[in-house]
C-alpha cells in the first residue's frame, strides 16, 4: 500500500469511527450560557479551551454567517485562546501547522514569509492564489498579490478563518486557492490594558501594548508594536514599529460604525543565499559574499471604515471602505547583479453586501448579494545593473493602475433540516493600464471572469457533516506580472480553474476532524518558467496544470487536561500540457507532495501548560527548476516545544510567563533553495550551482504578559 493510501484509510477510520461512537452532545447548562460575543478571561477553574475548533460560526466562504458544519469546504477557525496557547512566534508560524497550508521563509526575519494553499507555486516569483483579508480589507499587495506578513502582528489578532479551495464566487480575484480571513482585536467589553514582551535568540526583543474598552455606545482600542532583531544570519537585521487605532459607535441599535487607522514602518536586511560549500566554509549564519548594503525599507499607512445597518431583525446591510499607501525602497545585490528599486502603491476600495435570512416556503434560507470595487495605482522605479558577462542593464520607470469591480450572489437553502443546498455566482471585470516612461510604450487591457459554485451539505449526525462541491475560480495577472522591470507582458491571460471537492467534518466533545479530497484543473496557470528567456526566466501561462490532493486534520481530547492534534497534506501538482516549452509531466517547483504536523498539549494545575509540535515537510524541487533537472531538496522535520504559566491574580489581573524552544533537535535544514543562473565573477562558481536560504538552528524565546481588567 502506498503512503497516500495508508494516510487516507487512517483518516477515514478516525473520522467516521469517532462520529459513530460519539455520544449526543450534552445539553448546555443554563447557568453557563453566556453571550458568545462577550470578551471574558477564563477563570482558573475553567476547562482548557479548545485549541483547534471546527463548528464555529464563520463568514468566509459565503460572506454571510453560518455554522461551520453547515458550510461546504475544509474550514478551520482559530480564536484568540488558540493563538495564545500555540507557542507560535507569528501568524505564518501558526498557520504552517494547518492542513493544506504551505509556508516557506527565504529570510530569517518576518519579511521572507510566503504562504499558499492547495499546491499553488510558492515563492517562485509569481503571484499568490490565496486571498488574505484583514478586517474585510484585502491585504494582498496590488503589485505582487502576495501578503507582507511582517505587517500582521500576532498579538493583535483576535480570530483567523482558513477556507481552503476556490472562494472566487464570494470574493473574486486571487481567491482561487482559498481565503485566510483575519480579524484584529477590538476594545469591546470592559476596560482592559495588556502589555506583552518577548526576549529571544539573536538579540531579538519585542514589546506590544493593547488597551481598549467600551463606554456606552462607544468602543475604542489602541495597539502598539515595536520589534528589534539581529536575525539568525549576518546582515539579516530587522526593525519595526507601528500601531493601530480602532473606534466603534453603536448608533441607536440601528447601525454600527467602525473606523480604523494604522501605520507601520520597518527596515529589513537581506542576507542572500549560500551554496553548500559556502555553508561548510563560512558557516550557516554567514551572509552571501559580496555587497553588504542589501536592505528594504517599508512604510505603510491605512484607513478603514465599516458601516453595518440593521434594516430588520433578519436583514443586514454592510459596507467596508479602505485606503492604503505603501512605499518600499531598497537594494538587492550579489556578485552578479545589483537591483535598486523604489516602488509605491496606493489602493482604495469598497465592499458592500446585503444579507437576508428569511425562510422560503417554510425552508430556512440565507441570501447574500453585493458588489466590490477597488482601484490600484503603482509606480515601479528600478535600476538593474548586471555584473555578469551578459552585461544586461535595465532602467525601469513604469506607472500602472488597475480598476477591478465585481458583483456576486450567494444563497444557502435548507432543502431538509439536515440537507443544505449552497450556490453562488460572481462576475468580475478587470482593467489594467501602464506607461513605460523610458520607452514611451503604453499598455491597456480589459478582462472579465465568471465564477459560479454549487455544493450540497448533509448532516447525517448532529456532530458530523458531509459535503460535495463544484466551483470555478480565476486569477487576473497582477501588476508586477504584467508590468515587470524586464518589460510588459501583454500576452499573459487570466488563469481559470475548475475544482471538485468532497469532504467531511466532525465536532464532538472529545474529537474534532476535517477530511477533504480535491481535484483542480487550472488553465493558463501563471508560472515563472526558467526554460524561457535565459538566464532569468519569464512569467508565462501554462496551458494546463493539475492540482489534486488530500487534507486531513484531527484533534483528540481523551481527558480534560490532555490534547493531541495532527494533520496530513498530500498535494500532487503536475503540468499536464505545455505547448511552448514541452514541460508536460513535470512537477511544479517547490511544492512538496507530503507534509504534516503532530503535537500534544498538557494542561496542568495552577494554570500551567506544556506542549510540543512537530512540522514535517517532504522533498521538493528548487524554486526555479521548471525542467525538473536537479535532485530535490531534502525533507526535514522541526520540533518545537513550550511551557507556560498564566496565573489569574484576583478578579482583575492576569499574568503570564512562557518559554519556547524552536528547532529543539537542532536540525540543519533549508526551506527554500534555487539554482544559480549566472556565472559568479567573485567566486568563479558556475551556472547551475544549488543555492540555499539556511533556516535557524535551535533558538529560544521568553514571553511575558501583564493584563489588567476593570
Amino acid at each position: 500500500m502506498t503512503r497516500l493510501g495508508f494516510f487516507v484509510l487512517f483518516a477515514l477510520f478516525v473520522l467516521f469511527s469517532s462520529a459513530a461512537l460519539a455520544a449526543p452532545p450534552d445539553p448546555p447548562d443554563p447557568d453557563s450560557v453566556t453571550d458568545p460575543d462577550a470578551t471574558t478571561s477564563p477563570a482558573p477553574s475553567d476547562p482548557p479551551p479548545v485549541v483547534r475548533q471546527v463548528g464555529e460560526v464563520i463568514a468566509t466562504t459565503t460572506r454571510g454567517e453560518r455554522n461551520n458544519l453547515d458550510t461546504p469546504g475544509n474550514i478551520t477557525v482559530l480564536d484568540r485562546e488558540a493563538i495564545e496557547k500555540s507557542g507560535a512566534r507569528d501568524v505564518p508560524d501558526l498557520l504552517r501547522r494547518e492542513a493544506g497550508v504551505f509556508v516557506t521563509q527565504d529570510s530569517t526575519n518576518p519579511e521572507g514569509y510566503r504562504l499558499e494553499l492547495r499546491g499553488f507555486n510558492n515563492g517562485s516569483g509569481n503571484g499568490s492564489g490565496t486571498l488574505v483579508l484583514v478586517d474585510g480589507r484585502r491585504a494582498n499587495e496590488p503589485d505582487s498579490m502576495t501578503t507582507d506578513w511582517a505587517l500582521v502582528s500576532i498579538d493583535n489578532v483576535e480570530r483567523i478563518e482558513v477556507a481552503r479551495g476556490p472562494v472566487n464566487a464570494a470574493w473574486g480575484d486571487a481567491a482561487e486557492a482559498g481565503v485566510i480571513n483575519i480579524v484584529t482585536r477590538s476594545g469591546e467589553g470592559p476596560l482592559r490594558f495588556e502589555s506583552r514582551g518577548r526576549l529571544a535568540s539573536y538579540d531579538t526583543y519585542q514589546g506590544t501594548i493593547f488597551a481598549g474598552g467600551s463606554a456606552g455606545p462607544v468602543t475604542a482600542s489602541l495597539f502598539l508594536d515595536g520589534q528589534h532583531s539581529d536575525g539568525y544570519r549576518e546582515r539579516s537585521d530587522y526593525r519595526k514599529h507601528g500601531g493601530v487605532f480602532k473606534l466603534g459607535f453603536d448608533l441607536a441599535e440601528l447601525a454600527r460604525l467602525d473606523v480604523k487607522a494604522g501605520y507601520w514602518s520597518d527596515k529589513r536586511e537581506r542576507p542572500g543565499t549560500l551554496s553548500a560549500m559556502q555553508m561548510d566554509f563560512l558557516g550557516r549564519r554567514a551572509a552571501e559574499p559580496g555587497p553588504d548594503d542589501n536592505f528594504n525599507r517599508v512604510r505603510t499607512y491605512n484607513v478603514d471604515g465599516t458601516l453595518q445597518v440593521f434594516l430588520a431583525e433578519d436583514v443586514t446591510f454592510k459596507t467596508t471602505a479602505w485606503y492604503r499607501q505603501r512605499r518600499s525602497k531598497g537594494t538587492l545585490s550579489n556578485p552578479t547583479f545589483v537591483l535598486d528599486d523604489d516602488n509605491e502603491t496606493q489602493v482604495v476600495g469598497v465592499n458592500s453586501q446585503l444579507e437576508v435570512r428569511r425562510p422560503i416556503f417554510g425552508h430556512a434560507n440565507q441570501l447574500v448579494l453585493g458588489g466590490d470595487w477597488s482601484h490600484d495605482k503603482a509606480s515601479f522605479d528600478s535600476v538593474f545593473d548586471d555584473r555578469s558577462p551578459f552585461d544586461f542593464d535595465t532602467i525601469t520607470k513604469t506607472r500602472a493602475d488597475r480598476t477591478l469591480y465585481g458583483f456576486f450572489l450567494q444563497d444557502d437553502l435548507n432543502l431538509l433540516e439536515n440537507l443544505i443546498l449552497s450556490g453562488g455566482v460572481r462576475y468580475d471585470r478587470n482593467s489594467r493600464s501602464a506607461t513605460n516612461r523610458v520607452t514611451g510604450n503604453d499598455f491597456n487591457v480589459h478582462e472579465s471572469a465568471w465564477s459560479p459554485r454549487a455544493a450540497l451539505t448533509w448532516r447525517p449526525l448532529e456532530p458530523l457533516s458531509v459535503y460535495g462541491s463544484w466551483a470555478r475560480g480565476f486569477r487576473f495577472p497582477n501588476l508586477s506580472e504584467a508590468f515587470g522591470f524586464f518589460g510588459f507582458a501583454p500576452e499573459l491571460e487570466p488563469e481559470k480553474s475548475t475544482t471538485y471537492e468532497v469532504g467531511a467534518k466532525l465536532r464532538t466533545k472529545h474529537a474534532d476532524a476535517n477530511l477533504a479530497f480535491y481535484y483542480m484543473t487550472v488553465r493558463n496557470e501563471m508560472l515563472f518558467n526558467t526554460e524561457l528567456s535565459p538566464p532569468f526566466g519569464l512569467e508565462v501561462n501554462m496551458d494546463r496544470v493539475r492540482h489534486r490532493g488530500v487534507e486531513f486534520s484531527t484533534t483528540l481530547r481523551p481527558v480534560e487536561w490532555l490534547e493531541f492534534y495532527g494533520s496530513y497534506t498530500y498535494d500532487d501538482v503536475e503540468i499536464t500540457r505545455d505547448r511552448l516549452t514541452m514541460l508536460e509531466g513535470n512537477r511544479v517547483p517547490l511544492v512538496p507532495k507530503h507534509r504534516g504536523t503532530a503535537g500534544a498539549r498538557v494542561f496542568g494545575p495552577c494554570n500551567t501548560e506544556a506542549g510540543v509540535n512537530a512540522n514535517i515537510v517532504g522533498s521538493r524541487l528548487f524554486i526555479n527548476d521548471s525542467a525538473n533537472a536537479f535532485d530535490q531538496m531534502d525533507a526535514f522535520q522541526v520540533v518545537d516545544g513550550h511551557v507556560a504559566w498564566r496565573p489569574q491574580i484576583g478578579e482583575h489581573v492576569r499574568l503570564g510567563v512562557e518559554f519556547n524552544v524552536y528547532n529543539m533537535l537542532d536540525k540543519q535544514y533549508e526551506e527554500v533553495g534555487g539554482i544559480r543562473t549566472l556565472f559568479d565573477p567573485v567566486t568563479f562558481l558556475p551556472m547551475g550551482q544549488k543555492r540555499f536560504f539556511p533556516s535557524p538552528e535551535r533558538n529560544y524565546e521568553v514571553r511575558f504578559l501583564v493584563e489588567v481588567r476593570r
